[in-house]
């Protein structure tokens, strides 16, 4: 019986500990692909003095909600779009990213759209205005995720 009970406890145990594992593999791929955006707008702007938009940056997820966490940085604020109390902040109009996620076999594509959010007279105005994409690749051999390719499309 004792037996039994400490097999199953180490059962638990070491799920948990995989799953978090990869949980956290999860995020620092999310982290990694809106770093590598973040830098590249920001090399890309260096020389000019418009830190607005870096400055007011915002970012969401699939269902428009906050992620539930932010990267490793205190470059990005949360929102909930459709939120009633965030209308006033809407009307004067916010950049956002919307980060998107695909596992396929082996590989994991994220994908980051930029939009303008604005909020007048009623209606919701999203203005699209280009998008990055990271591929991982799971290197099977090794039990290690790999960059594959990150490209940007659009400003």
């Amino acid at each position: 019986m004792k037996k039994a009970l400490f097999v199953i406890i180490a059962l638990v145990i070491t799920l948990a500990v995989h799953a978090q594992t990869s949980k956290d593999e999860y995020k620092a791929m999310i982290d990694s692909a809106i770093n590598i955006k973040y830098n590249q707008y920001k090399q890309a702007t260096k020389n000019q003095t418009n830190t607005y938009y870096l400055e007011n940056l915002y970012l969401l997820n699939e269902q428009n909600l906050p992620l539930d966490y932010l990267p490793s940085s205190s470059k990005f604020k949360a929102m909930s779009v459709y939120d009633d109390r965030n209308r006033k902040v809407l009307s004067n109009g916010i950049y956002a990213w919307k980060v998107l996620t695909a596992l396929n076999t082996n590989k994991l594509k994220i994908t980051i759209i930029d939009f303008y959010i604005t909020y007048k007279k009623h209606n919701y105005s999203f203005r699209n205005g280009g998008g990055s994409e990271a591929v991982f690749e799971y290197d099977c051999g090794k039990g290690i995720w790999k960059l594959v390719s990150f490209e940007t499309k659009g400003n």
